[in-house]
């Protein structure tokens, strides 16, 4: 659904000042500029959804990888339609890029869930060691915050919105903001 606004902490949001698209064919839009606030409100609800979802199980954040990766399956002709007009690249190429999408947030999701890309490592302590005791030392991968995904042009789905970097994020725990690029917004809605 098309609403030409932002969707920040669950909650779609209007703007006060609107853009048109610029499709290379189909109907122009009118969508919501992002303000300042905006932003600030997005940040702040992907800390507060860190709170939870950066300690979220293996198995929760791979069906979310695995709900994402559905829904794009489901929309899939909707979305290949609009990045035709919005980009005016061949609606094969878009398919193929859907599907590669699709692709990257399935494969995180087995990754995840498999937990072989966890390096845990500990180090006992030297208290013998000089000039200095080294006490022990322990590394674990864990999700350090929200991230910032910026919406790439040449691009708008595989290396953008849902793509690769949006999913790695997601699949190592950390909510994501996501600023589409302005001359697909509507894909990016």
């Amino acid at each position: 659904m098309l609403t030409g606004q932002h969707f920040i902490a669950g909650k779609w949001v209007k703007g006060d000042a609107t853009f048109s698209s610029e499709p290379s064919s189909g109907s122009s839009h009118e969508f919501a500029v992002g303000r300042v606030a905006d932003v600030n409100a997005a940040v702040e609800a992907a800390e507060a959804a860190f709170e939870t979802f950066g300690y979220s199980s293996r198995e929760e954040r791979a069906a979310f990888l695995n709900a994402i990766a559905d829904e794009i399956d489901v929309l899939g002709d909707q979305i290949t339609e609009i990045g035709v007009q919005e980009t005016g690249l061949p609606a094969a190429r878009l398919q193929g890029e859907r599907g590669r999408t699709t692709g990257q947030l399935r494969l995180f999701a087995e990754r995840i869930l498999s937990g072989e890309y966890l390096d845990r490592r500990y180090d006992e302590a030297l208290p013998d060691r000089a000039p200095l005791p080294r006490p022990d030392m322990y590394m674990i991968q864990r999700p350090i915050g929200p991230v910032a995904v910026f919406g790439a042009s040449n691009f708008p789905l595989a290396f953008s919105t849902a793509g690769g970097d949006t999913a790695a994020a997601l699949a190592a725990g950390c909510p994501v903001v996501v600023k589409g690029h302005s001359a697909h917004p509507e894909r990016a809605s």
